[in-house]
């Protein structure tokens, strides 16, 4: 039997470590990440995180043979739906600091730093009650879905991606309009009247709260749903260039004192030739914008009659520069790939509070930068999945680990109560036991031991 005391030695031994080195446990508490009385928060959080390496949902193991030996439900999704857990605080602070790590292993003169925004699907499909769950539209698949938009914003340095903060937000055509919480003072509920902002403008404070927080990029990488002279200003006014690709809409650019579309700058740009994507760029200023900026035309490998621009306000980079840099804007795609197939993204929880949602997705973000710290410390040549999977065996391996130490513990238990004789004679054979033990097993097993 596996008690609730041991759930910390449930975890990977190479995650077990990085809780340790990275303090997850302390940005809790500096986040004022509390329970009032029962089960400790580094207890509850550890129990959650742990739960992808089980190939468990929370409601599998609760519900499940071995619930007894765990909490009960009721007490995770009380402490999961508490408004005044403030997790955008904890996974700042606690990216932050891993970023910071981050930079000790990378060269700055030939690494980039650039923070990355996105949105991606958040589906609910089965969910009714759910506050501020709405309609939407899935581009991708090209059908509609119940859910929500989760805006991300993470740091790239072109090795390792780290998630920094995200927003699940609204639509108008929302199923359910309820008020997640009574008091509007609390951190939750401000988190939730955030859902039924504009997608631009959370944006545009989720850079504004990375930056105050100390991270440091030179680039905002973003796609054309995101790109446009308004945005770039706001940005450049926070002191950050902007990169991102711009669709072929009704915005002007003025050039040689005439405005064109960007189909008409195409046939203007200065031709490059060189062996790459590249085509020609051109130098503009938007006619709704402030500043002027670069307009680099590339190929479009699905059409080869069509190209796409990449537009920046940084005009100090080349043509070259401005590919390399914008194409490192594919790792915020690889990190909602992982974290919906391999992390559990929206398949773990059956919860009906968004506040257990903001919960849950903080915590399968820290499980993404733990992988991410741990790959990029061992310059691990397996992929994020090959570890998580290999990771999730070690979890095997443990369950019968913590079995047999606690079997031991019990037959102790009961040679103590014992008379001396059968006390000495227990004692004698539980050591030869465990001395013939082959020596795979023991490595399992550090804690094995009998004391005299």
């Amino acid at each position: 039997m596996v008690h609730l005391k041991d759930v910390k030695n449930q975890l990977p031994n190479e995650i077990k470590a990085l809780f340790s080195e990275l303090k997850v446990t302390q940005f809790l508490k500096q986040a004022h990440i509390s329970k009032q009385k029962g089960y400790s928060v580094a207890v509850l959080f550890t129990f959650l995180f742990s739960l992808v390496f089980k190939g468990k949902t929370l409601n599998q193991v609760l519900s499940g043979r071995e619930g007894d030996q765990y909490m009960k439900k009721d007490i995770v999704y009380r402490w999961m739906n508490d408004p005044h857990n403030n997790w955008r605080l904890f996974l700042l602070r606690f990216s932050a600091s891993v970023i910071e790590k981050l930079h000790a292993l990378t060269d700055t003169k030939t690494h980039l730093r650039t923070l990355i925004l996105d949105d991606s699907t958040f589906y609910r499909n089965r969910s009714q009650e759910v506050p501020g769950l709405a309609r939407l539209w899935d581009h991708a698949l090209k059908q509609g879905y119940k859910g929500y938009r989760m805006l991300t914003l993470g740091f790239s340095d072109s090795y390792s991606f780290i998630p920094i903060d995200f927003g699940l937000l609204s639509g108008q055509k929302k199923v359910n309009q309820a008020i997640t919480e009574k008091d509007q003072r609390t951190v939750g509920a401000k988190r939730f009247k955030e859902s039924s902002q504009k997608m631009p403008e959370v944006a545009l404070e989720m850079v504004q709260r990375a930056l105050d927080q100390g991270i440091y990029a030179t680039h905002v990488l973003m796609d054309k749903w995101f790109t446009s002279p308004k945005m770039m200003d706001q940005l450049h006014e926070m002191g950050i260039h902007t990169i991102g690709m711009v669709k072929n809409g009704k915005t002007q650019y003025l050039f040689h004192q005439r405005l064109y579309k960007l189909e008409e700058l195409y046939a203007k740009s200065t031709k490059e030739y060189t062996q790459e994507a590249i085509i020609s760029s051109i130098v503009v200023k938007p006619s709704s914008g402030k500043n002027p900026v670069k307009i680099v035309f590339v190929k479009n490998h699905n059409k080869k009659s069509a190209w796409l621009a990449i537009m920046t306000d940084d005009l100090d980079l080349s043509s070259q520069e401005i590919v390399k840099t914008y194409s490192v804007r594919w790792d915020i795609e690889t990190f909602f790939k992982a974290s919906k197939s391999l992390l559990n993204l929206t398949k773990e929880t059956q919860t009906r509070h968004y506040q257990a949602l903001i919960c849950h997705t903080t915590i399968v973000f820290t499980r993404y930068i733990l992988l991410s710290w741990q790959q990029r410390c061992a310059n691990d040549e397996r992929t994020l999945g090959g570890l998580f999977y290999e990771l999730g065996d070690q979890i095997k391996e443990l369950d019968w680990s913590a079995a047999l130490i606690e079997l031991v513990h019990i037959i102790q238990v009961v040679s103590e109560e014992s008379g001396k004789q059968l006390q000495d004679f227990i004692t004698s054979q539980l050591q030869h036991w465990v001395d013939t033990l082959p020596h795979y097993i023991k490595a399992y097993l550090p804690n094995l031991v009998c004391e005299t």
